[in-house]
């Protein structure tokens, strides 16, 4: 099977260098920077929870017409997702399998409408990492990855076949039937764990580790509750937010989030899909959301600011 991961962020290295232990049909897609500079002339490395590390040869591509993948692993920001996308979608057979492991809500349609005649399944990640330098990431996140399922037979059995690759490769992963329940449980972390580690810049274990952090943590989680019930959403709201605090406690408490990272680079964020999401929804369901309200406003003039920012 061949498998194209587009995005060579932490999250896209992490996956596309785990995946190429266990085959050689894997491939990274992203535009030329340092980082990709670095996996193309020297390999990926992998630092691991002990510190040791793993160097993995690995190529990251800038073209992917002429090439037939049997499944493709969208793992970019999700405001990049429509441009990129619409620049490459006359690559792919409709044959090919798209799996959605981004963040936040709304990326299931957006590729939906870029390949209206593919299986599309979308998926959560419980695994972390970062970007500690160019051609180096830090593995530090261990948690269990879902991904939904296919109506469609072949793709199903290309999912399966996918998952037992990361299953062999160390990422553990299990396939989930409700694909609804799946993208909220994910948002429920990301609300958790992004905005609030970008803001006090701090790692995700941080957060939680004071009343006043769990606090904070419980009413943005609550708000969002509300929302995924007026959604549809089968949700119950202490049980999500005990296993929140669990994850950032036991899971990755070590990890730095994306979030924090674009801020301490100073680039765009993906607020408008996570906490942003919510707070959008909350005025078409007449919901109050002040938490997820004023985080993405400072969010936002954090980006609009980056500039000015005081070393």
């Amino acid at each position: 099977m061949k498998i194209l991961i587009i995005g060579a962020g932490a999250m896209g290295s992490l996956f596309a260098g785990r995946l190429r232990s266990q085959t050689s049909e894997v491939f990274l897609y992203n535009r030329n920077n340092p980082h990709v500079e670095k996996i193309n002339q020297s390999g990926l490395t992998i630092v691991e929870r002990d510190n040791k590390e793993t160097i993995i040869p690995l190529a990251v591509v800038q073209e992917v017409s002429g090439d037939i993948y049997d499944l493709v692993v969208v793992m970019l920001k999700t405001h990049a997702t429509k441009n990129v996308l619409t620049q490459i979608k006359d690559s792919f057979s409709p044959n090919t399998l798209f799996v959605t492991m981004q963040n936040g809500l709304g990326n299931l349609e957006t590729m939906a409408d870029i390949f209206p005649n593919n299986s599309i399944v979308a998926g959560t990640l419980g695994c972390g990492a970062s970007v500690e330098d160019n051609g180096r990431i830090l593995h530090r996140g261990w948690g269990t990855n879902f991904i939904g399922q296919p109506a469609d037979k072949r793709a199903q059995e290309k999912l399966v076949e996918f998952v037992e690759l990361l299953n062999q490769s160390g990422l553990e992963t299990e396939l989930a039937d409700d694909v609804q329940t799946v993208i909220w449980n994910k948002l429920f972390v990301n609300l958790a764990y992004n905005s609030l580690s970008a803001l006090t810049r701090l790692r995700n274990g941080d957060i939680v580790n004071t009343e006043d952090g769990q606090n904070v943590l419980r009413s943005i989680v609550t708000e969002a509750a509300e929302i995924a019930k007026a959604e549809g959403v089968t949700v119950d709201t202490e049980t999500i937010i005990v296993r929140c605090i669990k994850m950032g406690q036991e899971q990755f408490p070590t990890n730095k989030s994306s979030m924090l990272m674009d801020v301490l680079h100073k680039r765009k964020t993906e607020i408008d899909t996570i906490n942003g999401a919510v707070a959008k929804l909350g005025k078409k369901h007449g919901i109050l959301t002040p938490y997820n309200d004023m985080i993405t406003g400072i969010i936002k003039v954090i980006e609009a600011n980056s500039d000015k920012q005081v070393d």
